[in-house]
């Protein structure tokens, strides 16, 4: 990597199956982890925008991933400029298409932050979920890019020139009915797989609310009859951008109703079982990136997490002190020490 965040120039070799970071806070040991997951997901975990993970005093960052393949090795390459110019190449040939990019490697994060998919604001609940389906279904993120793109012009028109605003509503009809039906299908894996997990220390559901018309011709009945309400409110005022992903616990609304441990077993099994998900529709390269997660597990928990994410490639953990577990083909490496 090159110029990403507080490393202006480091190669790293990783040939064990688990890499410990070990060292002080504020050494780097995220960024390092930020960095093999913007190699796979091409978006930060932690919410930032590509500029900000630029070294300061730089123009742009670089990074370059070599990794086993489904057939042979395969080089990853992307920089990013201050200006937001991002270019792609895979084995040295550039790559037009974000999609055609992250389906090479998958990466699942766990992050003190997974907490708020439980917890938080619904958007919180649909970037899991539009995480999720984009890394196994290509068509799942061409699909959400041209509704956003559509949605933030038609937002646009209907408060700078709202007679333009018909002109972005068939993208919109076109794409929302196939987004809504492939949550909807996610939202109904992802119950069962916790469940599962859970055994017998409760019961979870999923229920999926969205306004999306089944199809193109009643998802634009939906946004006409909603014109005169966008109009006033300058926004759109349906759609998949509004959809909310209720977690039902033992009967009972989480966000609501969940004592901090049970908001915390369930974030955690939410991801157990996104790695499951993505482990079993792909057999493109997956690795876990687990970033200061695990000092707060009990053992029953970090058992279940350790044993769960075993199938990985390669898990990467961060530690600011010695981790109070071992695993086999393991290497420790201190950064900023």
């Amino acid at each position: 990597m090159t110029n990403f965040r507080n490393f202006e120039s480091r190669e790293l070799v990783f040939c064990n199956r688990n890499i410990f970071f070990e060292g002080p806070n504020g050494s780097g040991k995220s960024n390092l982890l930020e960095s093999i997951g913007f190699a796979s997901l091409l978006r930060s975990f932690r919410g930032a925008p590509p500029r900000e993970m630029i070294r300061i005093g730089a123009r742009e960052f670089q990074l370059k991933s070599v990794l086993d393949g489904r057939i042979a090795p395969e080089t990853l390459e992307i920089s990013e400029t201050v200006s937001g110019r991002r270019k792609l190449f895979i084995n040295g040939q550039p790559v037009r298409r974000s999609s055609d990019f992250i389906r090479e490697f998958h990466t699942v994060v766990f992050a003190p932050e997974d907490r708020e998919i439980a917890s938080g604001p619904s958007g919180c609940r649909r970037k899991f979920f539009d995480i999720l389906i984009s890394g196994i279904e290509p068509e799942y993120l061409i699909r959400l890019s041209r509704y956003i793109r559509a949605l933030l012009q038609r937002n646009r028109a209907l408060k700078f020139a709202p007679h333009t605003a018909g002109a972005f509503e068939d993208e919109l009809a076109e794409n929302a009915p196939f987004i809504a039906g492939r949550r909807r299908f996610y939202a109904g894996i992802i119950a069962e797989k916790v469940n599962t997990l859970l055994k017998e220390r409760g019961s979870f559901e999923v229920i999926y609310r969205s306004d999306a018309g089944e199809d193109f011709q009643s998802h634009k009945a939906l946004i006409h009859s909603k014109k005169e309400s966008e109009l006033r409110r300058q926004c759109t005022a349906c759609g998949v951008q509004l959809d909310e992903f209720e977690f039902i616990f033992n009967g009972r609304l989480l966000r609501t109703y969940g004592s901090t441990g049970q908001i915390r077993l369930i974030s955690l099994l939410l991801k157990l079982a996104q790695f499951q998900v993505v482990q079993s529709r792909s057999d493109a390269p997956l690795a876990v990136l687990a970033d200061d997660v695990t000092g707060e597990l009990d053992e029953l928990n970090l058992s279940l997490f350790l044993n769960t994410i075993a199938g990985a490639q390669q898990a990467f953990f961060t530690f600011a002190d010695p981790p109070r577990f071992s695993l086999p083909d393991s290497v420790t490496i201190p950064i900023g020490q």
